[in-house]
């Protein structure tokens, strides 16, 4: 996955330090795109006894919440 492909799913004003961090979990454009619609309907997800996701997909949506909930501090 590049920088690219990064800002394309997740919008162009993308953190670079998130974006950075993502590139390093070495995963590929559809596991970013399955993270971020886990986050964007996390509650749905769960409500439907959705697992929460593994592996490379898990550590994305730890770096989606967590710059979420930073984006929600300012």
């Amino acid at each position: 996955m590049t920088g690219n492909d990064v800002k394309r799913i997740l919008g162009p004003g993308t953190d670079p330090t998130l974006l950075s961090d993502i590139l390093r979990t070495g995963a590929d454009a559809s596991e970013l795109a399955r993270a971020k619609a886990w986050v964007e309907a996390d509650e749905a997800q769960v409500d439907a006894h959705s697992p929460f996701p593994s592996g490379r997909i898990a550590r994305l949506v730890e770096l989606l919440e967590a710059d979420q909930e930073e984006d929600d501090l300012l």
